[in-house]
């Protein structure tokens, strides 16, 4: 059985870190998946910056589960050399964070040229994982719209190919492009890492809250659930309203079943619907963890 910890993008309760601990301290969350801090990517911060967010997590009793870098989010007909730079800070802002562990996506790829790319797309994997691997940091896959590995087939492929890729499930990407979550979430369990949490309607193209829509989430918990015994973050991922962070990585039009006074109230109520869904399948709080 699993134990679940809640972690979260507390950049969409906002922009400050000081507003960030606040929002995850009073939803009694102990991790974070740092994004953006004071309207900077977390790539971008300095070290001494990236120190500096470090001092202050540790103060608030935060800890960070994941970057949540960008890696891999640019097409992939551009020259590979100019990322590996920031990919190489996103490695140095892991380790002054304290996580071995980064977020990052498979490029930005036309979807009538996936067979086309894939040796490409293969191949600049490959040569960030291995800095990755030597580093001690493992690289987390998150399906995406227009990347790559948008759809569970794609997924697949990526996860077979690269053993040493591990696997971050976005059941809400999925269903906002057409795909069967629960297709995306059995052809990642095999290199399985940790979950975003967010939902949604395909055919009103909305993010919902957690439960509240067709991303399988209830399901996807049970399946990881049985299939290991080890701590799994739930990193809760709102998108309930539209910030320039978002904003600035996807074309979809979010709409949305509930409207919020506030970046802070939507980060709530997120939370508390995942708490909610996991609560109706038998879970419950114990310290840090969730579990039956």
């Amino acid at each position: 059985m699993a134990k679940f910890i809640l972690s979260a993008f507390a950049d969409e309760a906002g922009k400050s870190l000081a507003s960030q601990i606040a929002a995850l301290q009073r939803n009694g969350i102990g991790y974070i998946e740092p994004r953006a801090i004071d309207k900077k990517g977390v790539i971008t911060l300095s070290e001494d910056e990236l120190k500096e967010v470090r001092r202050t997590l540790d103060d608030g009793g935060i800890r960070v589960s994941s970057l949540g870098s960008p890696i891999g989010k640019y097409p992939i007909d551009e020259p590979l050399a100019p990322h590996l730079e920031d990919f190489r800070r996103a490695l140095q802002a892991a380790h002054i964070l304290g996580t071995n562990l980064i977020r990052m996506f498979s490029f930005f790829v036309p979807q009538e040229r996936l067979k086309e790319c894939r040796s490409e797309v293969m191949e600049r994997l490959s040569v960030m994982l291995d800095m990755a691997k030597a580093e001690g940091i493992t690289l987390c896959h998150e399906n995406e719209s227009k990347i790559y590995g948008q759809m569970p087939g794609e997924v697949a492929d990526l996860l077979r190919t690269l053993p040493d890729l591990a696997g971050i499930f976005d059941p809400a990407n999925y269903r906002m492009n057409g795909a069967d979550a629960a297709q995306g979430i059995d052809v990642t369990l095999p290199s399985f890492r940790y979950m975003h949490v967010k939902d949604a309607i395909f055919d009103e193209q909305a993010i919902v809250p957690a439960g509240e829509g067709e991303g399988k989430i209830a399901e996807a918990i049970g399946k990881i659930d049985r299939r290991t015994d080890n701590a799994v973050f739930l990193s809760v991922e709102p998108h309930l309203r539209l910030f320039s962070a978002y904003a600035s990585i996807d074309e979809h039009e979010l709409k949305g079943r509930h409207a919020f006074n506030s970046k802070g109230e939507a980060f709530d109520f997120a939370v508390a619907a995942l708490k909610k869904l996991l609560v109706s399948e038998g879970y419950s709080e114990n310290g840090p963890f969730w579990s039956k």
